[in-house]
């Protein structure tokens, strides 16, 4: 109203009394001469109307009055290299920083503003740090309160020395603290043996947090495990857990890195069942475990514990699950043996590339005269893993050309190979053109198999219902080499078809599991299976016995399932949804209600219960670019009720112990030349709540059931 002032002539009037002046008549003390002049830059006299030059070139005007008391902290911007006013700007005397103060735009509304901010200004104000301030949420963009909280910073610092794997010392550098000084001087700080204390406390807090929420989980856990040695000499076994929530998203985490005294079975499975003891899992589905002689009798170690606790299912026939990748790894091993030599050549024409930064730019440079890359470059492999040697080899062969030339014009690549190491032999190489020829074939041939360890070793994303899919496909790979006119590639093919026959040569012997896994898939079912087998010339008794053996698991896994009364409910409905109702069959003639009988009959003793539906089913289009099986299984979980809650279980089995051997990268990050006296404890804390920290948490929300509808309507009524 017009009887109230606004907002801000209160704050005008409330600065000018703070610079002595009197809001409603002239100053209670006059400046002098100098602060009254300062903001044209020209000496004047009191009483004089400090009148300028005109601000702009060809047009002539009288520079602003400095009426306002702010004028005292401010001084006229100059224009460059002249003498003349620019009346849009001035700076301030204490940052020097300009400020608009254009008189019919601005007024000296940006003035007020930058004396609030400006640290050097007297007017400048320190706000209260109780006071709640407004900040920009990160995800959804509204705007939200923010109060300083000394707890919530410390527990941030925390997570960032735990997330980002940094030192405990990085609180106590210098740069870190000037950082933290300026971003909020309320705090304090911390230092390393805050740190260390807060580590623990956070561990033990998530762990509590985790412990709860498996717990909750209703679903059976498939486990990996595995051993490493650190720089420490210390042997540490790490524990993942792999299980799914209610939203059908496939989680994983690392619930223990501790000490283990050896690698023999026996010791790896009493600290396996150690570890499960105290997260109070007992329900374990599968172990996946790489092809070490000891994982075998460790798991064979928990298959007895398990047994004892009465939750292992089918007697332990599906518990110990090999690592596929792993066992690919072997199988292609067996391969490169028979190109040894000239892989060998190719490896030391990469290997004299990266040896010195001289050599790299020559190699450049012999790169552009063959009309390749200018950055051209070749990585050397890892000798345990035979996925880099393909890279090495895939990247080599781009540059055929260029060490050909190398050989020819480059007297120093020559006399690389000329050299000999302590037994007198020489390098192998150059490579010749068969050398070349055969690593052109042999990476042909390993793409579906480098392909295949990218799917498998996939642990975000389910893979147990493409592990059988995979399987047949690299099998069918191999009967083709060895069909092939190449002799290398036949000798290579019929190599890996042995290791690759004791693994998964025999379809009885592979773990059912993996494919029930694939009949879950709703593209594939029985038919998969059935064809797949066909293609890698089974025998006719084979398949058919395999395909009984597959209808019969599942359905004794459905029954080990079932066991609420809502399934028996569900199979009794099954038989009487067919066909039409006693009502519609009395205006049918006789014989239409007699084949309308024997069709009911037919198809409820042909569909008994849900895994009988599910097979009966349409199938799901294999010509369907994206297809998400989780997506499907969750939307037809009323469908399948008790059949959905077997696919949850199984489609949580890891192929591959990828999640622990990442543990292992984690560990041997934490655990650097610089941080060897970590102690063990410390060790786990860091590496399981880093792991803790950066997964999202888990869902196992549940629909209340009638009976928990019952109980809180009698709570409500009680209270009322």
């Amino acid at each position: 109203s017009s009887s109230s002032p606004s907002i801000s002539s209160v704050m005008h009037i409330e600065c000018t009394a703070a610079l002595g002046h009197s809001p409603l008549g002239p100053p209670t003390q006059t400046l002098p001469p100098s602060a009254i002049g300062s903001g044209s830059g020209v000496e004047s006299e009191p009483g004089s109307d400090n009148i300028q030059p005109p601000a702009v070139i060809g047009q002539k005007r009288k520079e602003p009055a400095n009426k306002s008391p702010l004028w005292a902290h401010f001084t006229r911007y100059k224009l460059p290299n002249s003498d003349q006013i620019d009346t849009c700007w001035c700076t301030c005397n204490y940052c020097n920083e300009k400020v608009l103060c254009d008189s019919k735009k601005n007024g000296t509304s940006s003035m007020w503003s930058h004396t609030r901010k400006c640290g050097s200004h007297p007017l400048h104000v320190e706000s209260d740090p109780k006071q709640a301030k407004l900040n920009r949420d990160n995800v959804s963009g509204a705007t939200t309160y923010h109060k300083y909280c000394r707890k919530r910073c410390d527990d941030r610092c925390i997570d960032m020395i735990i997330k980002d794997e940094l030192p405990f010392r990085h609180v106590e550098k210098e740069g870190f603290q000037a950082f933290c000084k300026e971003l909020e001087p309320n705090w304090p700080g911390m230092n390393r043996k805050q740190i260390a204390k807060g580590v623990l406390d956070r561990f033990n807090f998530e762990k509590a947090v985790l412990l709860s929420q498996l717990k909750a989980n209703e679903t059976r856990i498939s486990i990996t495990t595995d051993t490493w040695t650190s720089i420490q000499n210390i042997n540490y076994l790490v524990l993942t857990a792999h299980f799914m929530d209610s939203d059908w998203k496939l989680h994983k985490r690392i619930i223990n890195f501790c000490t283990i005294t050896s690698h023999k079975g026996e010791e790896i499975g009493r600290v396996v069942e150690q570890c499960l003891r105290q997260w109070e899992i007992t329900k374990v589905f599968t172990i996946t475990v790489d092809n070490a002689s000891a994982n075998d009798v460790a798991v064979t170690y928990m298959m007895r514990r398990l047994r004892g606790y009465k939750t292992l299912m089918f007697g332990g026939e599906f518990l110990h699950l090999r690592c596929a990748c792993h066992i690919i790894n072997l199988i292609v091993r067996d391969g490169l043996k028979e190109l040894e030599a000239g892989i060998a050549a190719i490896w030391n024409c990469a290997k004299y590339v990266r040896s010195s930064s001289q050599r790299l730019d020559k190699f450049r440079e012999f790169a552009v005269l063959e009309q390749c890359r200018a950055n051209a470059n070749v990585p050397l492999d890892v000798i345990t893993r035979w996925n880099s040697t393909y890279l090495m080899l895939e990247a080599a062969l781009k540059y055929e050309t260029v060490f050909g030339r190398m050989a020819e014009e480059d007297s120093q690549f020559q006399a690389y190979f000329d050299e000999t190491d302590k037994n007198g032999r020489s390098r192998v190489g150059p490579p010749s053109n068969g050398d070349w020829r055969n690593a052109q074939a042999f990476c042909l041939f390993l793409k579906k198999f480098y392909e295949a360890t990218v799917k498998l070793s996939a642990w975000k994303k389910i893979t147990a219902n493409i592990l059988f899919v995979e399987m047949i496909t690299l099998q069918t790979e191999i009967n083709k080499a060895m069909n092939a006119e190449d002799e290398v590639l036949k000798r290579v093919a019929t190599s890996m078809k042995t290791k690759f026959n004791k693994y998964w040569g025999s379809f009885e012997s592979v773990n059912k599991i993996i494919m029930i896994a694939n009949v879950l898939d709703p593209r594939y079912k029985l038919q998969w299976a059935k064809v797949a087998m066909e293609k890698v010339d089974a025998s006719y008794e084979t398949i058919n016995s395999i395909q009984g053996d597959l209808k019969k698991i599942l359905l004794n896994m459905y029954d080990e399932y079932k066991g609420s009364e809502g399934s028996n409910q569900t199979e009794q409905s099954m038989g009487e949804d067919f066909g039409l109702e006693g009502d519609d069959l009395e205006n049918l003639d006789e014989v239409s209600r007699q084949i309308a009988r024997e069709r009911m009959a037919e198809q409820s003793q042909c569909i008994r219960n849900e895994v009988d539906q599910y097979l009966s089913d349409r199938y799901v289009s294999l010509l369907a670019k994206i297809f998400e099986i989780h997506k499907w299984w969750k939307a037809n979980e009323q469908t399948y009720p008790v059949l959905s809650k077997l696919a949850k279980d199984i489609f949580a089995i890891p192929c591959s112990t990828v999640a622990s051997e990442n543990a292992f990268s984690l560990g041997s990050r934490v655990v650097d030349p610089f941080r060897a006296s970590l102690t063990p404890k410390m060790v786990e804390a860091l590496v399981c709540t880093s792991d803790w920290l950066k997964s999202d948490p888990p869902n196992f929300y549940k629909d209340p059931t009638e009976d928990d509808l019952e109980m809180y309507h009698t709570l409500e009524e009680l209270e009322r």
